[in-house]
């Protein structure tokens, strides 16, 4: 664990001056530090949110005595105020720690009410706020301590870790290099700061920070960690390779423990041995990643592959697979087991293979499974689509009405593969005549594998979706956010991974508008195409 920051600069109190509450953390999500300035807090580590320990500190000033008749009711008044102050804080932090932030939130706020010259619990109010996704207002909190204590090293990354959140990337800059320029000594300071230029996709200045923090501790997961993703995006895959395998300290989707057998790592000889493949992490990241089952096939007697029950049907399809198994299932015997994800780092797998393992795809629908569409008289282009996706770490979704262009388009027939909630956004917009709805079709990636191998183009965001069209073969054209995932690299519009595949990446942050205009275009020039083509013969 990482020790906080403390600010350059300690508060000046009056001689026996003393805090109304007692100091306490609270481990809410890494990277951002709390608000204390003469004790040093603890920091959890995690991959993704980032947030911040907040401080049981609180600043509330002690009655000032007065004298007079009435001076001993008044000073009573001023004892009972600060208990009040003293019990709202106590329960917010309570709450806090218990995750039930709209107490928390609410508890503080009137805390503050009361008396609002307390940094360090607009600072625990602005991680709450943060943490519910209220960015403005939690900015607004940090602000209000920066005022009150502007030497606040951590406060300051604080800020610098909502501006990212915002995507308000200069601004971040700014409170990030302000904290490091107050305390340069934290490792989360020059972490955080290398997190905004990784959103930014300029990966070779993030490393540049995160390296400063491996400096200060080299064992720091995190930047351990997305410095593994800097070097992947940028194609470094010895180095990216290696650093990915700290995805095994993770607090999130951790590789259970295996004892029963030795772990694989690549060189052992596999003839006559049955090696177990294990399961890990999403639907995408299973599907990209078993593409390398086939090398492991050819060098060991027998595989076992783990994997969840929505992936059996297709991926019973991998060449080389010799028994499938459900994760969580009874393992059957092995000699051996691996990470899936871990198959590039343990076989050095590097641009070069990875380019020839990728050249053709490596699954295929279920045997059996077959499909009827019954596309409109004239239709010379069957589209699938796919515009939501999960919300976190980032929404990825793509408002269907901003693909209205194309959908308008005459000689293309489209098909939603949506399973959640966000297939009303058809009805809802009115476009049932439009986009026929799949959903009811698909139960597992067997059924998404049977409809997609029926189309000639999948419009996608990115989600599990793009990698089952890209294994399977089919065109596939991805919505890209501004801010890249490390698999999609960056400044390119291919992929290493699915020769299939276009990539229309955000030019600005939260604006699909340029990279819609550019598929709405290439979208009409291949359909005109089609027409012509259909026309011909």
């Amino acid at each position: 664990m990482a020790k906080s920051a403390t600010t350059a600069k300690k508060r000046q109190t009056k001689k026996g001056t003393k805090s109304s509450a007692t100091k306490k953390t609270v481990k809410v999500d890494p990277a951002d530090e709390s608000a204390v300035s003469q004790k040093s807090q603890e920091a959890q580590g995690n991959t993704d949110t980032r947030d911040a320990s907040p401080s049981g500190d609180t600043q509330s000033k002690p009655a000032t005595g007065t004298t007079g008749t009435n001076g001993g009711a008044e000073n009573a008044a001023a004892i009972q105020r600060r208990r009040v102050i003293n019990d709202l804080f106590q329960r917010g932090l309570a709450a806090h720690q218990a995750g039930q932030i709209d107490d928390a939130i609410r508890l503080y706020s009137a805390a503050l009410r009361q008396n609002p010259q307390q940094p360090d619990v607009w600072n625990n109010l602005g991680v709450a706020l943060r943490r519910s996704k209220k960015f403005e207002a939690a900015l607004l909190a940090y602000r209000r301590a920066g005022e009150l204590r502007p030497d606040n090293a951590g406060l300051w990354s604080n800020m610098g870790n909502c501006l990212r959140e915002m995507m308000r990337f200069d601004e971040a800059i700014v409170a990030h290099k302000k904290a490091i320029e107050l305390d340069d000594s934290i490792k989360s300071h020059t972490f955080n700061a290398g997190l905004v230029y990784r959103d930014l996709n300029r990966f070779e200045q993030a490393l540049e920070y995160f390296d400063r923090a491996l400096a200060i501790d080299p064992d720091y997961v995190d930047a351990n960690w997305d410095k593994a993703l800097a070097h992947l995006a940028l194609g470094n895959y010895t180095d990216g390779w290696a650093g990915y395998e700290t995805r095994r300290k993770l607090a999130d989707n951790p590789i259970r423990p295996l004892d029963t057998a030795p772990e694989w790592d690549g060189k052992s000889d596999l003839r006559g041995k049955r090696i177990l493949l294990r399961a890990e992490q999403g639907f995408g990241d299973m599907i990209q990643f078993a593409r390398f089952v086939p090398l492991v096939a050819k060098k060991a007697g027998h595989v076992i592959l783990e994997c969840r029950k929505e992936l059996m049907p297709i991926m019973r399809t991998v060449a080389g697979v010799g028994t499938l198994i459900e994760k969580g299932r009874p393992l059957p015997e092995f000699d051996v087991h691996v990470p899936l994800l871990s198959l590039p780092h343990v076989m050095g797998i590097g641009a070069a293979e990875l380019q020839k393992i990728s050249a053709d795809p490596y699954l295929s629908p279920p045997a059996g499974k077959q499909v009827r569409l019954a596309p409109t008289p004239g239709t010379v282009l069957k589209v699938g689509l796919i515009w939501a996706g999960k919300l976190n770490p980032r929404d990825r979704s793509c408002p269907l009405d901003m693909l209205l262009p194309i959908l308008s388009a005459k000689g293309a027939a489209f098909y939603s593969f949506q399973i959640d909630d966000r297939r009303g956004d058809i009805e809802k917009i009115g476009l049932q005549a439009f986009v026929t709805d799949l959903g009811d079709h698909i139960h597992d990636f067997g059924d998404s594998a049977a409809l997609m191998q029926a189309m000639d183009l999948v419009i996608t965001i990115d989600s599990s979706p793009a990698h089952l069209a890209g294994a399977l073969g089919v065109p596939v054209w991805m919505l890209q956010l501004f801010t890249t995932d490390w698999r999609w690299m960056v400044d390119r519009a291919d992929s290493p991974w699915y020769p299939t595949m276009r990539i229309y990446r955000q030019q600005d942050p939260n604006d699909w508008t340029a990279p819609v205009k550019k598929l709405t275009g290439d979208f009409l020039t291949l359909l005109q195409a089609r027409q012509r083509n259909e026309a011909a013969n």
